[in-house]
């Protein structure tokens, strides 16, 4: 089957097999990360899960409400895990890199209070 050029080299029934499972993927994303608590829908807090169509709208305004030091640190965690590195020692991890590189920022000149 050929490889299509614009979806980085998946086929298109790849590509259409990945949209319509990328809901679903966002939703659990959104249940792991609690975004329920917060949500508008009351069907969503009821269940205690993401239940609404769009999932990565829940999990898009859960990291946009968090700081950005924060929103490393959840990057960093994501990349450690995939590594491999277990759940709670990853988050542990990434945040010690993420203190290691607001430490070396502040020894920038000028670099004080950013980052």
């Amino acid at each position: 089957m050929p490889r299509n050029p614009d979806h980085r080299g998946a086929t298109k029934e790849e590509f259409e097999r990945f949209q319509r499972e990328r809901p679903i993927m966002l939703r659990k994303i959104a249940t792991l990360m609690q975004c329920w608590r917060f949500c508008g829908r009351k069907d969503c807090r009821r269940a205690k899960a993401c239940v609404g169509p769009d999932g990565g709208q829940c999990s898009g305004a859960f990291m946009q409400g968090l700081s950005d030091e924060m929103r490393a640190t959840f990057r960093e965690a994501i990349r450690l895990r995939l590594e491999g590195v277990e759940g709670r020692e990853a988050w542990y991890e990434a945040e010690r890199r993420i203190a290691r590189h607001k430490a070396q920022l502040e020894t920038i000149p000028g670099m004080q209070g950013e980052g």
